[in-house]
């Protein structure tokens, strides 16, 4: 069962009492702000690409784009950590917003 039948089917109180434009609206945002498991994915593919370019040494006869790529890497290591702190409090964020519109959603309602 998808996220949009379930948002069909729960009853929500503050949803019943807007327009139905705004409900839309606020049916529609809900969904897009839904936690994703691309989250922190472009962090590691560049991880990744950097590891590839050290280990094909495309970088090795440049002392200093080596000391550059180095530093990027150590960044991305940084942002990747963020990141995921970033998305457990997104997750929660989401989860009591959610609650809010749908009082009666829980993580374990999914399939109401």
């Amino acid at each position: 069962m998808t996220w949009e039948n379930v948002l069909k089917r729960q009853y929500s109180p503050i949803l019943d009492s807007l327009p139905t434009k705004k409900k839309k609206r606020l049916k529609k945002s809900i969904q897009a702000a839904e936690p994703t498991e691309y989250f922190g994915k472009d962090y590691t593919h560049l991880g990744e690409l950097i590891e590839l370019m050290g280990d094909l040494d495309l970088i090795k006869g440049d002392k200093k784009l080596n000391k550059r790529m180095k530093s990027i890497g150590e960044q991305n290591i940084d942002m990747l950590a963020t990141s995921t702190k970033l998305r457990k409090q997104y997750e929660g964020l989401y989860r009591s917003i959610r609650t809010i519109v749908y009082p009666r959603f829980e993580e374990g309602d999914k399939n109401e």
